[in-house]
C-alpha cells in the first residue's frame, strides 16, 4: 500500500541561464534542471516566457513497509532441541519473585514484590532472607523489583510512595558480603520525577554497562508524558555508579533541554533490558494492545510513545496517533508483536551448555508463558522460536550462569527457580 506524503520543495536556479532565446514559446529552453528531494525525486522545464514547469514523483512507499518487523507469536515453531527442564527444590518458596542476580554459580539474590530479599544457595537448596532498609511499597505493578550484583553492591529498583499517596521509581544500591545475609550501608541513588497517583508502568529493569548504570522508567500509565523531556516517566535513565548523571548524556551534548539523567525517550514501559556480546544494550517493552517490542538503544533517541503505537491500538481499539505503526522521526524497534505477548525480561545467551545458541536472544512472556529464542545478526531477525510454553507460569526473569545453564522465575504466588539444561 502506497501512501501520499506532501512535502515543499524549495528550488533554487537562474532563469537566463536556462534560457536561449527560441522563438518557439512551447519549446523546451535548455537542459531540464534535476530536482532532488529527500524520498521522490522530479524534473523542472522552462519556456521562454519564463514559465515553469515542475513535475514531482510524490507517491513513495512508507520506510517502515519492506522492514518486516510486525510479528505474530503464534507463527512461531517450537524448538526442535531435547531440553530438560528441572524445579529447584529450595528450602522455601518465592510470591511473586520479579527480579535475579547471580552473585556467582552457587549464589543467587532473588526479589519479590512484597519487599523481600533473599539469597539462595543453590548447591544446599537453602533460602535465606536478607535483612535491609529498603523503603519500597507493594502497590499495584510496584514493589521491589529488578536486582544487579556490581563488585560487591547489590543494585535495586524499587517503588517509594511520598505522603500524599503518589508512588515513583526509586534506585538504591548497599554492600553485600559473605555471608549474605544483610544489605549495608543502602543509598537512593535516583527517584523518577514526579510522583504520580497510579500503579502500573512502573519499568524498573537495570543494566551496568562501562560503570555506568542503565535504567528503565515506564510512563505510569500517562501516555505523553514520555514525550516530555522535562519529566522521567517513560525514558531510559543512564548514571554513573554514585547516582550522578552521565557526562556525556544528551543533555551535555546536543538537548540541553532534557533533563541530564535522561538517554533517551519515548517508551511505554519497557520490563526488559540487557547487554549484548557486542557490548551494546536491547530493551523490551509492553505496547497497549499489539506493539511490544524488543529495540537497541540510541544516545539521544525517542521510540515515540504515544504519537505511535508500534502495531497496536489503545485497549478501546481506538488509534494509537494517527494509526501510523511507525514513523520515520522515530527510532525502529527490531520486531515488534501483535497480538501482545507482555515481554518482561530478556538476555543474549552465551555459554557451553547450549552451545549453537550463542549470541541468540531469550526472551520472556508473562501473557503467554513462554520463554522465545530470536537469532539476531546485524540487527535483523534471522529465526523466531518457542523454547518453552505454558510450563511454569508467567516467566518475570530469565539468566544464565557461567555454565550456560538457563534460570527462570515466573510471576506466581508460591513460585519456584527453574533450570533448563540439555536433556
Amino acid at each position: 500500500m502506497k501512501k501520499l506524503i506532501v512535502f515543499t520543495a524549495l528550488i533554487f536556479f537562474s532563469i537566463s541561464a536556462c534560457s536561449q532565446g527560441n522563438e518557439d514559446n512551447t519549446e523546451i529552453l535548455g537542459p531540464s534542471p534535476k530536482i532532488m528531494i529527500e524520498g521522490g525525486s522530479g524534473s523542472l522545464k522552462i519556456d521562454s516566457k519564463n514559465n515553469v514547469e515542475v513535475d514531482l514523483d510524490l507517491t513513495i512507499e512508507d520506510p517502515w513497509k519492506n522492514k518486516n518487523i510486525i510479528r505474530n507469536f503464534n507463527d512461531y515453531e517450537e524448538i526442535n532441541q531435547s531440553i530438560k527442564l528441572t524445579r529447584v527444590d529450595t528450602s522455601e518458596v518465592f510470591d511473586n519473585p520479579w527480579g535475579m542476580a547471580f552473585i556467582n554459580d552457587s549464589h543467587l539474590i532473588v526479589t519479590e514484590k512484597n519487599g523481600t530479599l533473599s539469597h539462595i544457595n543453590l548447591e544446599s537448596k537453602s533460602v535465606k532472607k536478607l535483612a535491609h532498609n529498603i523503603p519500597s511499597v507493594q502497590y499495584g505493578q510496584g514493589g521491589l523489583l529488578d536486582v544487579v550484583y556490581h563488585k560487591k553492591f547489590l543494585y535495586l529498583s524499587f517503588t517509594i510512595e511520598d505522603a500524599n499517596g503518589k508512588t515513583t521509581t526509586a534506585i538504591g544500591r548497599g554492600q553485600l558480603s559473605d555471608p549474605y545475609n544483610k544489605l549495608e550501608n543502602f543509598e537512593i541513588l535516583f527517584t523518577a520525577l514526579p510522583f504520580i497517583k497510579d500503579g502500573k508502568h512502573y519499568g524498573s529493569r537495570l543494566v551496568i554497562k562501562d560503570n555506568m548504570l542503565f535504567i528503565s522508567v515506564g510512563e505510569r500509565g500517562q501516555g505523553s508524558i514520555a514525550q516530555d523531556p522535562l519529566t522521567h516517566p517513560g525514558s531510559i535513565i543512564r548514571l554513573n555508579l554514585d547516582g550522578t548523571p552521565a557526562k556525556d548524556n544528551p543533555h551535555f551534548l546536543d538537548k540541553n533541554n532534557w533533563l541530564p539523567e535522561i538517554f533517551q525517550i519515548g517508551v511505554r514501559n519497557p520490563q526488559g533490558m540487557t547487554l549484548s556480546l557486542d557490548n551494546e544494550i536491547y530493551i523490551s517493552s509492553h505496547g497497549a494492545k499489539g506493539g511490544d517490542f524488543i529495540a537497541k538503544l540510541t544516545s539521544g533517541g525517542n521510540f515515540g510513545w504515544n504519537k505511535i503505537g508500534w502495531g497496536g491500538t489503545n485497549y478501546s481499539g481506538s488509534k494509537i496517533g494517527d494509526g501510523d505503526p511507525f514513523k520515520k522521526e522515530f527510532d525502529y524497534p527490531l520486531l515488534s508483536w501483535v497480538p501482545s505477548i507482555a515481554p518482561s525480561d530478556l538476555i543474549f545467551y552465551s555459554g557451553p551448555e547450549f552451545p549453537n545458541w550463542n549470541g541468540s536472544l531469550l526472551v520472556t512472556s508473562l501473557k503467554f508463558e513462554m520463554l522465545l529464542k530470536i537469532d539476531i545478526d546485524n540487527n535483523n531477525i534471522l529465526k523466531e522460536q518457542i523454547v518453552l510454553k505454558e510450563k511454569i507460569g508467567r516467566i518475570r526473569d530469565v539468566d544464565v550462569n557461567s555454565l550456560g545453564e538457563i534460570f527462570l522465575i515466573s510471576d506466581e504466588p508460591k513460585s519456584y527457580i527453574w533450570k533448563l539444561t540439555k536433556n
